[in-house]
């Protein structure tokens, strides 16, 4: 049977397509698995940093590449006031159209690749979303920087 397999030139073209074939879905299943456990992982992150009230592990969820001194204290101070709030839920949502886009004189130090939307637990039902991207093998928090 080897033999066979091994004197057929078409036989054997046929079955290193279907080997490349496999091989590619499966690194491709295998890219998206680790992209959506990277997403996770970064809003888990994001959930025990507001339950434990930790601003500094909240600030370490962010890419700071590119930010200046002044940008990264207001981002500060928006954590300050925002993570005493309760958590309901921290969700993993796929960008929409408008994520996709810069906002107006705007643009992302890292490209987005989802939308981390954070609902807290108050009567009015405030909620918060930020736009994460890919920094290497993991998964950021992103910041709006000014359009240069």
């Amino acid at each position: 049977m080897l033999q066979l397999f091994l004197r057929q030139p078409w036989l054997r073209r046929l079955s290193a397509a279907l080997l490349g074939l496999l091989l590619g879905v499966a690194l491709v299943a295998l890219w998206g698995w680790w992209n959506a456990r990277s997403l996770r992982v970064l809003a888990a992150d994001l959930r025990l940093a507001y339950e434990t009230h930790d601003a500094a592990a909240m600030e370490r969820l962010f890419c700071w590449d590119g930010v200046d001194a002044t940008t990264r204290a207001r981002i500060r101070l928006v954590i300050l006031q925002e993570y005493e709030l309760p958590v309901a839920s921290v969700v993993v949502r796929p960008l929409s159209l408008l994520d996709r886009q810069p906002g107006p004189g705007l643009r992302p130090n890292l490209p987005p690749a989802a939308t981390i939307e954070v609902a807290y637990d108050t009567s009015d039902r405030l909620s918060a979303a930020y736009l994460a991207g890919r920094d290497g093998f993991r998964h950021r928090l992103i910041v709006m920087l000014p359009a240069n």
